[in-house]
């Protein structure tokens, strides 16, 4: 008959409960990020609007429930007001526009193709402006590649990038691509000078507008960089978010899960890089942009290169 000493027993209970503390704690952190992806109980991938040639930019306008979007072969901006889902023209011709976004008074900002300029379109008089036109190098004015994307920071703060894809073999007047911000004061920067092969395209903040993310679309993967952002803009630690295949246009949610258009789907990663899954159109259409909209915030409309506009619901935004 074996004794087993007291000290050994207890040893061997807190050996028994940290096993059974540390696989109770492993399938609630299992639990816990089941709950937390956002494309748990997913809805279905349905077409709510048809007609166009190839559709991006999409931004949501709250005050009239609508989504706004670009056409840019069909050079025209859109809205679709999606409580009765009346299809209206904006702008037409757009010339070209890609990338919108709504400024902090409430303007349109439309990143042109053909005139290689960011416009600014006031949504009741219909009164279009040139926005931001020419950066100045070596004492020099010079044209932008093709601006492609816009992110509005709280101080009004209009950062977007510029690659080459509108040139459509035109020679580049700057020379390089670049990440660039226009202040409230008018003055313009470059952020980050880049070669004429690597390509930023989609930019966007974070809900809480401390970090900054831009993608570098590439053929087979490209960075999504990720800034920290200080009270005053400024930028900080670049790095390496996450990777993907012909990474474009972005949308965020507020826990900060992003979701990325590529070139077979919508890529969502959460807000610390991991990958949660992939939202896939009809015959894998490749996607060019998304932008969470609805009155819950809860329906990703997916601008692609098809003549249909998608949206499908994530419950699991639902506040």
């Amino acid at each position: 008959m074996s004794i087993v000493s007291p000290i050994k027993w207890i040893t061997l209970s807190l050996l028994t409960l940290s096993i059974t503390l540390t696989a109770s704690q492993a399938q609630q952190s299992t639990q816990t990020q089941a709950n937390e992806n956002p494309l748990q109980n997913i809805g279905e991938v349905k077409v709510v609007a048809s007609g166009f040639i190839s559709t991006e930019g999409p931004v949501w306008h709250k005050k009239s429930n609508s989504l706004i979007f670009s056409d840019i072969p069909g050079d025209t901006i859109y809205a679709l007001e999606t409580s009765t889902n009346t299809l209206s023209v904006l702008r037409n011709p757009s010339n070209a526009s890609n990338g919108l976004a709504l400024d902090n008074q409430g303007f349109l900002l439309a990143a042109e193709q053909k005139t290689r300029i960011i416009s600014r379109m006031d949504l009741s008089s219909s009164e279009v402006v040139p926005f931001i036109s020419r950066f100045e190098v070596d004492a020099a004015s010079k044209k932008f590649n093709s601006p492609n994307d816009i992110a509005v920071f709280k101080d009004g703060s209009v950062f977007f990038t510029d690659p080459p894809f509108g040139l459509r073999g035109k020679t580049s007047d700057l020379g390089f691509n670049g990440i660039y911000v226009r202040y409230p004061s008018g003055k313009i920067n470059l952020i980050k000078k880049m070669p004429l092969d690597v390509k930023p395209n989609g930019i966007i903040f974070n809900a809480q507008q401390n970090i900054l993310y831009v993608a570098i679309s590439d053929d087979k993967s490209g960075p999504i960089l990720a800034y920290d952002v200080d009270s005053k803009g400024m930028l900080l630690n670049e790095r390496e978010f996450v990777y993907a295949q012909n990474a474009d246009g972005m949308s965020i949610d507020k826990k900060g899960n992003l979701y990325v258009a590529t070139r077979t789907g919508i890529e969502v990663f959460s807000a610390t890089g991991q990958r949660w899954g992939k939202i896939t159109l009809p015959n894998t259409i490749r996607t060019t942009n998304c932008a969470l909209g609805g009155k819950e915030m809860n329906t990703l409309y997916i601008t692609n290169r098809s003549g249909d506009l998608y949206a499908v619901t994530l419950p699991a935004l639902t506040e």
